[in-house]
């Protein structure tokens, strides 16, 4: 048994008379007992810790062969003002960006990647700092609207007619004539193959960003326009997304304007329209404005139309495939005589994708061959029709003929009519007045008159709108409708795959460029959803609230059904896991480590178990193993207490599961990395929601640096260290612009939020080293506590 020195203080056994202020403490050492030195004076951790090194020093001596890392916000590691940057920087090995490198960050929406933001992260790497890649591939924060934009139908639109339009040219059919445009040094040009469908078009050039209105292209009407409503319908495109206004301004004074709004506008075409009404204020509205100088991009506008609206002349009671045959059915439309047969066809009107086929085998009477729908109420004597569809044959000399007829006794009609009907698409259009007795409930088109085939589409019939107005004098009406074109699942996957690689290439040969080699990427995050532990994607298993099956159909064409940002790769491109690792080998330096990571693997031993078969899986399909490691999220929750038995038993607790996670990865001789380690001390109530333990107490703090000391630990007790990756610590401190939506209102890190380090940062440390540090420190180590200032005052 040592004896320890010891000092005992000698008090006077007798009170003098003089007061209390005469007594005097005396110090004494007593018989048997040394002096004690300054260097065995006992320290508190607050002021061990102090003593400490920085993260890296320690990494790099007790754990040489690994990295440590630090997952950061580029806005902070970039700012050198803020010293959390420096603190980064002196602490880490390595980084991860937290949102900076992911999909959606670097890919615009035509496919390009802005290099800005990582340019500028490599710009403050210190030289002696690596750089981990954070992600390829994800269920989520991927650009949706261009990758939807890839795999959406093609589709043609019929223009819409419906405005008495009192513009020239805006269709741009051959120039821009009668349109002018300025400001912002912008550009306006006609693009010859840039429109709607590969027609002309107006190609409009910002290249710099600013005011709505600060470009502006813009035709003068012939006159004001008078008080009243009127519509302004045009479409548009952009290289990106960007903002397009409209408004009906007064060209002098104080420039007053009606009509103002604002369209999103992306690299699909956008129908922009917009209702105007003008009122009787004064003001001449007299100039039609397009502006486009919010942003910097390149707009094509097409088909500006701008007046009256007109309402179709006839109230159509034909619709569905009754009309246009898009369901691939007939509806309907029954069909007789002279051996004909009808049926529904690809290669409807203007590009759409269906319509009826009617064969003819030879010359007889026009009523010998038939194809006829039965209304459901006869039409009414002295009421006005109108009969309207397209047409065409496949002789230059054939004939069709219409008309409405009683399907009974005599099969009395009206409203005869018969169309010549060449090659091309016509429209056939017949006005009539109901003037007899009879039920007249059958539309017949008779087409047993010239042995041919013909072929016929959106088909109208309805009564004539009371005053309707007549058609526009700049060209026939035409219905409002878009067509699609479909694609087919392998298209899809051949489209998706190119982008694949456009995107891992980009990325990677631009690094390249800057000559970074980073140490390791993530290729595919998250790809096991939970409960169901499938692959994401794949076999309609997507484990997101609110994301389900795509749906694509004739009205909406492709709707992802999916969150915004969500993109399963994997349902598209079936063998997606292969091919991402495939192109990260192939276009990232062979020093670069390429990982799968996910979460709640500690406590999830089912999910680790499937997210390592498919690893087996991506490996044997590629002929070799590819995947070089494993990486584990560790996203601890824990909930301690001020009993120190409590909060042991959590530690014991997990640490059973940690050593079996690490165990198991271990197992697969991949490279073992833990990627987003964080510990959160917060409860969670019977619906799962979570509350942040905002103030946690010294007993808390040291239960939190006990976890983290024993994840290190178990690390390398369970991992041989020729599989040690290392470990990466999600966020620098605990300051509330770090977790504004991560971990919100909690004190998951090492550094509070003054940048100070907590008893966590010691956790790390002895648990990098295997050992207590602070046991090599006393004495007058303590002062290193006043002069540094460097510890949390929530270490006690």
């Amino acid at each position: 048994m040592k004896l320890h020195k010891i000092i005992l203080p000698v008090v006077a056994s007798t009170m003098l008379l003089t007061g209390c202020d005469d007594q005097k403490m005396e110090w004494a050492t007593p018989d048997g007992h040394g002096a004690v030195t300054a260097s065995e004076i006992p320290l508190q951790v607050k002021e061990v810790l102090a003593n400490y090194e920085t993260l890296k020093t320690y990494s790099a001596e007790y754990m040489p062969n690994t990295t440590l890392g630090l997952g950061i916000g580029a806005a902070i590691f970039t700012d050198e003002s803020d010293p959390r940057s420096a603190l980064a920087k002196s602490n880490y090995q390595m980084i991860t960006l937290g949102n900076a490198m992911k999909h959606d960050a670097m890919v615009k929406n035509d496919g390009s990647l802005n290099f800005a933001t990582v340019d500028a992260v490599i710009a403050a790497l210190p030289s002696d700092m690596r750089l981990y890649g954070h992600n390829f591939f994800w269920h989520t924060q991927q650009n949706q609207t261009y990758l939807k934009s890839l795999i959406a139908p093609s589709f043609t639109v019929q223009t819409d007619g419906d405005i008495a339009s009192v513009l020239k040219n805006g269709s741009f059919d051959a120039d821009l004539s009668s349109w002018m445009g300025w400001g912002g040094s912008s550009t306006r040009e006609w693009d010859a193959t840039g429109g709607v469908g590969g027609s002309g078009a107006a190609k409009i050039t910002n290249p710099a960003s600013g005011n709505l209105w600060d470009v502006q292209f813009c035709q003068d009407l012939d006159a004001p326009a008078a008080p009243g409503t009127y519509m302004l319908r045009f479409k548009a495109r952009t290289n990106g997304v960007g903002h397009i206004q409209v408004c009906l301004q007064q060209p002098s004074g104080s420039y007053s304007a009606v009509g103002y709004e604002t369209f999103e506008v992306g690299t699909e075409w956008t129908t922009c329209e917009k209702e105007i009404t003008v009122t009787e204020d004064g003001n001449s509205y007299i100039r039609l404005c397009i502006n486009t100088g919010a942003d910097v991009a390149t707009y094509w506008v097409d088909d500006v139309e701008f007046g009256t609206k007109i309402e179709d002349p006839m109230i159509n009671i034909i619709t569905g495939d009754n009309n246009d045959f898009e369901g691939g059915t007939k509806g309907n439309w029954s069909s007789w005589g002279n051996g004909s047969s009808t049926d529904v066809v690809e290669g409807g009107y203007n590009g759409s994708k269906y319509c009826a086929t009617l064969v003819n085998p030879e010359d007889a009477n026009e009523w010998s061959a038939q194809f006829c729908l039965d209304l459901a109420d006869p039409l009414v004597k002295g009421k006005t029709y109108i009969f309207q569809f397209y047409a065409k044959s496949s002789v230059g000399s054939g004939k069709i003929q219409v008309c409405a007829q009683q399907p009974s006794g005599s099969y009395p009609a009206e409203g005869y009519n018969t169309f010549d009907v060449g090659t091309d698409w016509i429209l056939c259009e017949r006005e009539f007045t109901v003037t007899g007795d009879n039920e007249l409930t059958r539309l017949c088109i008779n087409f047993g008159k010239v042995a041919a085939t013909y072929w016929v589409d959106n088909i109208k019939f309805g009564e004539k709108r009371e005053n309707a107005s007549a058609a526009p004098s700049h060209g026939p009406r035409k219905a409002t409708k878009i067509v699609y074109t479909f694609k087919t699942a392998e298209e899809k996957s051949a489209i998706l795959t190119d982008a694949m690689e456009s995107w891992v290439k980009g990325m990677a040969e631009h690094l390249a460029e800057k000559n970074i080699v980073p140490y390791g990427y993530d290729v595919i995050n998250e790809a096991i959803a939970d409960g169901s532990n499938k692959v994401r994607g794949v076999d309609n298993v997507f484990g997101m609230t609110g994301d389900s099956d795509p749906v694509e159909n004739a009205t909406e064409g492709l709707n992802l059904n999916w969150e915004s940002g969500h993109f399963y790769w994997g349902y598209f491109v079936k063998d997606y896991g292969v091919k991402a690792f495939q192109l990260a080998r192939k276009y990232l330096p062979a020093e670069t480590k390429l990982f799968i990571n996910d979460y709640n693997l500690e406590t999830s031993p089912q999910k680790l178990a499937a997210l390592i078969d498919w690893v087996k899986s991506i490996d044997q399909a590629n002929g070799s193993p590819i995947v070089d490691g494993i990486g584990t999220q560790m996203h601890i929750a824990i909930n301690p207490t001020d009993n120190a038995d409590n909060n042991a038993a959590i530690v014991a607790n997990l640490k059973e599961k940690v050593d079996a996670q690490f165990q198991t990865m271990a197992a697969t001789g991949k490279l073992v990395r833990v990627t987003e380690l964080d510990v959160d001390m917060c409860s969670y109530d019977a619906n799962g929601e979570r509350t942040a333990t905002s103030s946690p107490s010294a007993a808390q703090y040291k239960c939190q640096a006990d976890v983290y000391r024993m994840i290190f630990e178990s690390y390398k007790a369970n991992v041989p260290e020729a599989q040690q990756s290392g470990i990466t610590i999600w966020s620098l401190t605990d300051q509330a612009d770090e977790h504004e939506y991560w971990l919100k209102g909690g004190k998951p890190n090492l550094f509070d939020d003054a940048n100070l380090r907590k008893w966590a940062y010691k956790g790390v440390c002895d648990g990098i080293a295997g050992e207590d540090l602070g046991l090599k420190f006393g004495g007058e180590d303590y002062k290193k506590y006043y002069e540094e200032n460097n510890v949390s005052p929530t270490v006690q």
